[in-house]
């Protein structure tokens, strides 16, 4: 579920080029930019090509309006024992289609690297389906 909550909320970042105030809408992929999906998932590597883990989520600095850093799961056998750090967005080296991710670190710096804290969502929207209230959409009366 975070997955497909990371990939929903990235991919208006990541695909927006720089448009006047007035224009909400963008009409294709620019040449610079990924997709949320192409590196969700991703193995990231050291330099020597050594594994350092799995991309499992992205952080979204909702004031600068842009990708601040990448969740990355280390450690485990698995996915037993795993723990999510984050890196800095910026430190990635990702290749043109977002299957090549390079990280200037070790395996062995981010098996010791703190654990990455997340913070409690306040306010989580309605699960799907839930219309909340009665369920009426405000479409007026019942009939068909």
């Amino acid at each position: 579920m975070k997955r497909l909550t990371a990939i929903a909320m990235a991919l208006p970042l990541m695909a927006t080029p720089v448009l006047a105030d007035d224009e909400p809408l963008v009409d294709e992929q620019e040449t610079a930019e990924i997709q949320g999906d192409w590196v969700i998932g991703a193995r990231v590597m050291s330099p020597t090509d050594e594994r350092i883990g799995t991309i499992e989520d992205l952080i979204i600095d909702m004031d600068e309006g842009n990708v601040s850093a990448a969740v990355v799961s280390v450690g485990g056998f698995l996915g037993f024992g795993a723990k999510d750090i984050a890196v800095n967005w910026e430190r990635l080296d990702i290749n043109y289609d977002g299957n090549e991710i390079t990280l200037d670190i070790t395996r062995e710096e981010a098996d010791e690297a703190d654990e990455y804290v997340f913070r409690d969502q306040e306010d989580p929207p309605a699960p799907e389906g839930d219309m909340g209230g009665d369920g009426d959409m405000g479409g007026g009366d019942d009939t068909f």
